[in-house]
C-alpha cells in the first residue's frame, strides 16, 4: 500500500521516471519567463562574505525559506490559489488541496537561490546586503552567468513583479500541467509551480530588477554559515567550471568613507586570489552608513 504522505500525494508515487521528466519539459522558458540575460548580472554581498566567495568559488545559494523577503515561495502559492479560488470546479479543487501541501513538501525538498541584479549600483541593493558597513557588487558578463548555470545544473530566470504577467504565468503552467500527459495533473501544477516559484515577487522589489538561479533538489551535503536570527543553509552556486580562474566583467565598491583605499584593498585581495577583472570603480550613490 502507498503511504499517505504529502509526497506521496502530489508526486504520484512509482512514477519517478514522470518526475524525472517534469524537471526536464517544465523549462521556465515555457511559462513566459526570461531565461537569457542581455545584460551583465550583480550580485551584492558584504566584505565578509567577498572573502568567503573568493575563496569558496562560488556564491551562497541559499534556502528559499531563509532569504529576507518573508513572502518567498508563499506569494507564488497565494497567488495561484487566489487563481483558482475563483473556479468551481473539479479541477480548481484538486489543485488547491495540493498547493495546501508545498510547505510540507518544502522540508524534504527544499529550493536554492542565488540572487543578481541587472543594475550594478543600487541604493536598496547597499542597505540590504551591506547595512554595517561597505559592500561589494561582483558583475558577470551575462553568457559567463549562463554558462556556469548550465554547467552546474541551475535554472536562470528573471523575476517578474507585474501580477498581470504572473497571472499568464499561471495560465501557461496550467495549461502544461493539465495537457494529457501527466499523471495526477494537480499535483503535476503544485511541483512546477515550486520550480519557478522564487521568480514571481511581489511588486514592492520591482526597483532590484532581480535575476535568480534556482535549484530544486540540492545535494546531499548541505552548508550552513551564521545568519541574523537563525543559521541559515545554504549550497554553492560555482564562479568557475574546474581549476580556472574567478572571471568578472567588473566589480563595484560600495558607499564607504575610505573609497580609495577600500579599492586598493580589494585590488589586492583580487591579485591575491588570483581574479580575473577590470580595475574596481566606485559607488555614485551619496550613501552613509557610518
Amino acid at each position: 500500500m502507498v503511504p499517505d504522505t504529502p509526497m506521496a500525494q502530489v508526486e504520484n508515487p512509482g512514477k519517478k521516471d514522470q518526475i524525472r521528466a517534469l524537471r526536464r519539459e517544465a523549462s521556465p522558458d515555457k511559462f513566459g519567463l526570461e531565461t537569457r540575460p542581455e545584460k551583465n548580472l550583480c550580485h551584492y554581498t558584504s566584505q565578509q562574505s567577498l572573502i568567503g566567495i573568493l575563496k569558496e568559488r562560488g556564491i551562497y545559494a541559499t534556502d528559499a525559506r531563509y532569504l529576507n523577503d518573508s513572502q518567498e515561495i508563499v506569494y507564488a502559492v497565494d497567488l495561484a490559489k487566489r487563481y483558482f479560488e475563483k473556479r468551481n470546479s473539479t479541477r480548481a479543487s484538486g489543485v488547491l488541496k495540493s498547493l495546501n501541501l508545498i510547505e510540507e513538501l518544502l522540508v524534504d525538498r527544499p529550493i536554492y537561490v542565488a540572487s543578481f541584479s541587472e543594475r550594478p549600483d543600487l541604493l536598496s541593493q547597499w542597505r540590504g546586503y551591506c547595512p554595517t558597513g561597505s559592500g561589494f557588487a561582483l558583475c558577470i558578463s551575462s553568457d559567463r552567468v549562463m554558462a556556469l548555470a548550465k554547467t552546474h545544473g541551475w535554472r536562470l530566470v528573471k523575476c517578474i513583479y507585474s501580477e498581470p504577467k504572473q497571472l499568464e504565468v499561471l495560465a501557461k503552467l496550467e495549461e502544461f500541467a493539465f495537457s494529457g500527459a501527466w499523471d495526477k495533473p494537480s499535483g503535476i501544477f503544485a511541483l512546477t509551480l515550486l520550480l519557478i516559484a522564487p521568480a514571481l515577487k511581489h511588486p514592492a522589489f520591482e526597483e532590484e530588477s532581480e535575476w535568480r538561479a534556482l535549484r530544486f533538489f540540492g545535494p546531499d551535503q548541505i552548508l550552513i554559515r551564521l545568519g541574523i536570527s537563525t543559521l541559515v543553509p545554504y549550497i554553492m552556486f560555482a564562479l568557475t567550471v574546474s581549476t580556472e580562474p574567478i572571471e568578472l566583467a567588473s566589480l563595484v565598491v560600495g558607499p564607504t568613507p575610505h573609497g580609495a583605499l577600500a579599492k586598493m584593498a580589494v585590488e589586492t585581495l583580487l591579485r591575491r586570489m588570483k581574479v580575473t577583472c577590470p580595475e574596481p570603480v566606485s559607488s555614485q550613490i551619496p550613501f552613509r552608513n557610518w
